[in-house]
């Protein structure tokens, strides 16, 4: 009883809140997988940060469009600049592989 009125039963305490965690973590991506390639996890790294593979690979956006998409998330939805090496990578990886001209 003293547990419950403390706030709740000891094991409790360990779990993990399912509040501290990116949304649809622990999902299944449902072959969302990224094709392989220079910059792929760099792209899975950053992308997943704040949202599912699944987004970015139903995408198919040109390098311009891309480069535009993260100017905006930048500026919009608080994702940390990439340096510059890192943000060439990423677009190579994104114009080769999710571009309107790959098929995956």
């Amino acid at each position: 009883m003293a547990g419950l009125l403390a706030g709740g039963p000891a094991w409790a305490a360990d779990a993990p809140s399912p509040f501290l965690t990116r949304p649809g973590a622990g999902m299944p991506e449902q072959s969302a997988a990224l094709p392989p390639g220079e910059g792929r996890d760099e792209v899975e790294g950053i992308c997943s940060a704040c949202h599912s593979i699944r987004m970015v690979t139903q995408q198919r956006l040109s390098r311009d469009r891309w480069d535009e998409l993260l100017d905006w998330m930048v500026a919009e939805q608080g994702m940390p600049e990439l340096d510059a090496e890192t943000r060439e990578k990423v677009l190579d990886y994104l114009a080769d592989h999710l571009s309107p001209k790959t098929s995956g």
